[in-house]
C-alpha cells in the first residue's frame, strides 16, 4: 500500500513528511487511500482552530480562524471534495464562519461516528475515500475508519499513534491548509488552483 509515509518503530511522523513534501522525486502525493478522496472531515477545536475559546460577559464566545484554512476549505469544495466539520461543542463563532465559508459543520455532536456515517451514505462513498483530521480522543473512532487518518502536529499522542499522516503545522495555524493541498495533489486537482491563480 502507498502511503505519504510509512511509519517505522523510531521514526518522527513529522519529520518524515516535512520530507516527503519538498521532495521533487515524488511528483504527485502518494496517499494511503486508492482512487479520489470524496469526504474530508475535519475536528474544529484544536484542530481547524487554534484550541482557545474566549466567552464574553454575556456568555459569548470566539474563536481564531485561520484565513488560509478557509480559502483551503473553499479549494477543496469547489474541486469535488466535500468538507465537513464535526465538533463536540456548539459555538456561535464557527457557525458563523462556517456560513461565511459555505461549509458544512455539525455541532454539539456526541457521537462523531454516526454523524460521519450518514454523510458517506448521502455522498454514495465509503469509508475508505475519507480524511479525518483530528488532534484529541473524541476523534480517534473516526480515525480509526477512514482510508486517510490525519494528526495535526500538536495532537494528542492516542491521535498520533491512530494518524497515517502527520501534519508539519500545528492545529488553527496551517494544518488544514496543509491537508487540503496534500488532498487535491492526491486527487490530482492542485494544479487546477495554482492555473486559477497563474501561480504554476
Amino acid at each position: 500500500m502507498s502511503e505519504i509515509r510509512r511509519r517505522m518503530p523510531d521514526a518522527s511522523p513529522a519529520s518524515e513528511l516535512a520530507e516527503a513534501q519538498t521532495d521533487p522525486s515524488l511528483g504527485a502525493v502518494l496517499a494511503p487511500v486508492h482512487g479520489p478522496v470524496r469526504l474530508l472531515f475535519l475536528d474544529l477545536d484544536g484542530t481547524l482552530t487554534d484550541g482557545v475559546i474566549v466567552f464574553d460577559s454575556r456568555g459569548g464566545d470566539a474563536r481564531n480562524f485561520w484565513i488560509r484554512h478557509g480559502l483551503a476549505l473553499t479549494w477543496a469544495r469547489d474541486h469535488g471534495i466535500t468538507p465537513a466539520v464535526i465538533s463536540g461543542r456548539s459555538s456561535d463563532a464557527a457557525t458563523a464562519r462556517m456560513t461565511d465559508l459555505g461549509i458544512e459543520l455539525h455541532q454539539g455532536i456526541a457521537d462523531k461516528v454516526e454523524v460521519a456515517r450518514r454523510l458517506i451514505e448521502r455522498e454514495e462513498t465509503t469509508w475508505e475515500h475519507c480524511v479525518m483530521v483530528g488532534d484529541d480522543l473524541p476523534d480517534v473512532a473516526i480515525m480509526k475508519r477512514v482510508g486517510w487518518p490525519i494528526a495535526v502536529a500538536d495532537a494528542q499522542p492516542e491521535v498520533l499513534k491512530a494518524a497515517k499522516t502527520v501534519t508539519r503545522m500545528p492545529g488553527g495555524r496551517g494544518a488544514i491548509r496543509e491537508v487540503v493541498e496534500l488532498v487535491l495533489r492526491h486527487n490530482g486537482t492542485w494544479e487546477c488552483v495554482l492555473e486559477r491563480y497563474e501561480a504554476r
